[in-house]
């Protein structure tokens, strides 16, 4: 089963009933540890200007000894997100974590025997349980239950929107395991879901081995599919979906939220076909059965709990993986990427041309909104966030991105009848001429509409060249969660009605000109035209 219908509107998550963008901060991995690097780092986001906070929960901290669970951090985390204003996401750092099994605690550590390790090639046993042994599933999903138990028990103000389970599935140094749990399910016949979700994916690369293998219904791994790292990444994302579907089947039993998984994707992902692999590596490189487009099918099937399928994001052309994963089920979440600049645009790019539910930049809990990075991070939030506030209202709106640089300094988008320009930043931060511009445009009816972002400006023509004018400009910004009009623009501001600028925090004149002229620097402008 998926989670019910109303936690979803369109492609967002519904939190407080209505639809939710997720401007998310995750923090770093040691950052829930404690109660008081909690307090530390709650604090960092909510001085960031996040409104969902991303932390772990450590599966040795919360079951230090077998059967007796110590909720403290997690309680702590429940209340520090409520007492500041923010949802939360708990990250399941349970079996696996980055594809070891580094977060498991001591007493599974030690007794190697009843929690048996996945085997490589060459016999060594690694830090990393294999999915293959029901001692270590069933233990991880009490652990997880008792968890989302928990959850239900203490937040009654319903912080938690969403959990993901494990973090980054996965085997690495090997295409698949080689211990003898692992070798006597490779001899035994493929379940017919795992075939059915290869014949139903065209694009999946062991599709077209599985139909020169005869496309037969029945049969071992080995008669079904042909031999080499294709075969042995799809036999692991049998092994650790179904292993998933344990888990998050229990969770969601004591609790019905959205639950995701999330993938560690090939540093150097291509676009094979139309869809996004994790391709310039083989399984094993980068860890072989985790939940990448060549698999996805697989985790589908054999997760059904599982909502849906998340990506880490630490590629330099993010395109092709953001739309593969949004074909999946319409839904993208991207709960890590780069928190410098090229991931800003990122976020942008994920919720303007892909509708995302959400963006997570990784580790921003060091970042201060004084210091130049956390001041673009800081002012990237209030701007999704923003987006987040009109989303919230107009669900169903049109919702589309903006991209300028050296490559592309201009483009060109229809609202309604009216033709939209969007220039480089020359005029608008001449301090800045060439940096990257980014934003998002999101259609409220005819000839109107929201635009959002930094280091452009506007001009309008009506659809057919003829002149175009505003009919009302106000600029906007965040009160709450609601945005509140700051300044109704015209005149000077304006250009008399021809041209809106948005130009990066902090520029409030326009230096050199000999009559001040100020322009609308919160970066979020309520725009409605029509032709003269």
């Amino acid at each position: 089963m998926n989670g019910t219908s109303n936690q979803w509107t369109g492609p967002y998550l519904t939190v407080d009933g209505r639809a939710f963008l997720v401007v998310g901060a995750e923090v770093h991995n040691s950052s829930s540890s404690t109660t008081r690097a909690i307090a530390a780092s709650f604090d960092a986001v909510q001085r960031l200007g996040a409104n969902t906070v991303l932390a772990p929960v450590a599966w040795d901290l919360f079951e230090p000894t077998e059967g007796v669970f110590d909720t403290h951090l997690l309680d702590a985390m429940i209340e520090g997100a409520r007492s500041r204003g923010l949802k939360l996401i708990p990250l399941w750092f349970g079996s696996y974590k980055n594809a070891s099994s580094s977060y498991v605690p001591a007493w599974v550590k030690r007794d190697a025997g009843r929690f048996p390790r996945a085997v490589l090639a060459d016999g060594r046993h690694i830090e990393h349980l294999t999915p293959f042994a029901a001692q270590s599933r069933d233990a991880d999903a009490r652990a997880f239950a008792t968890m989302m138990r928990c959850i239900a028990e203490v937040d009654a103000a319903g912080s938690v929107i969403a959990v993901q389970v494990e973090n980054e599935i996965g085997l690495l140094s090997d295409s698949r395991d080689r211990g003898p749990l692992a070798e006597k399910r490779y001899g035994e016949p493929v379940p017919a879901s795992v075939i059915d979700a290869v014949a139903g994916d065209r694009h999946a690369p062991l599709h077209a081995g599985w139909v020169e293998c005869g496309s037969l219904t029945t049969g071992t791994w080995q008669e079904v599919f042909p031999a080499g790292d294709r075969l042995d990444e799809a036999f692991m994302a049998a092994g650790f979906a179904a292993y998933t579907q344990v888990v998050a089947a229990a969770g969601r039993a004591e609790l019905d939220v959205p639950l995701f998984v999330n993938a560690w994707l090939d540093r150097d992902s291509v676009l094979d076909g139309p869809v996004a692999l994790a391709g310039g590596k083989r399984p094993g490189q980068y860890p072989s059965g985790g939940p990448v487009m060549p698999v996805a099918a697989i985790w589908e099937a054999l997760a059904p709990d599982i909502d849906f399928i998340a990506a880490d994001v630490y590629v330099d052309d993010a395109e092709p993986v953001f739309a593969g994963y949004k074909a999946r089920r319409g839904r993208l979440f991207v709960p890590e990427l780069r928190a410098d600049a090229p991931g800003l645009l990122q976020m942008f790019s994920a919720v303007g041309s892909h509708a995302a539910l959400g963006v997570s930049p990784f580790g921003v809990d060091h970042y201060w909104p004084e210091d130049p990075e956390g001041g673009l991070l800081s002012d990237a939030f209030r701007l999704l966030r923003g987006a987040g506030a009109v989303i919230a209202k107009h669900p169903d709106a049109r919702i589309r991105g903006l991209l300028l640089d050296d490559v592309t300094p201009s483009a060109q988008l229809p609202i309604g009848d009216i033709r939209m320009t969007v220039h480089s930043a020359a005029e608008s931060d001449p301090a800045s001429p060439t940096r990257p511009a980014y934003g998002l445009v999101i259609d409220d009816g005819d000839n109107a509409a929201w635009v959002i972002g930094r280091g452009f400006w506007i001009t309008l023509t009506s659809a057919d060249g003829q002149a175009a004018s505003l009919l009302s400009a106000t600029a906007l910004d965040l009160e709450g969660d609601d945005l509140v009009p700051v300044l109704q623009l015209n005149g000077d501001e304006t250009a008399s009605g021809t041209r809106i600028p948005f130009p990066f925090a902090g520029i409030g004149l326009v230096p050199g000109r000999p009559i001040p002229t100020r322009i609308p620097d919160t970066g979020i402008v309520h725009i409605a035209a029509y032709v003269v």
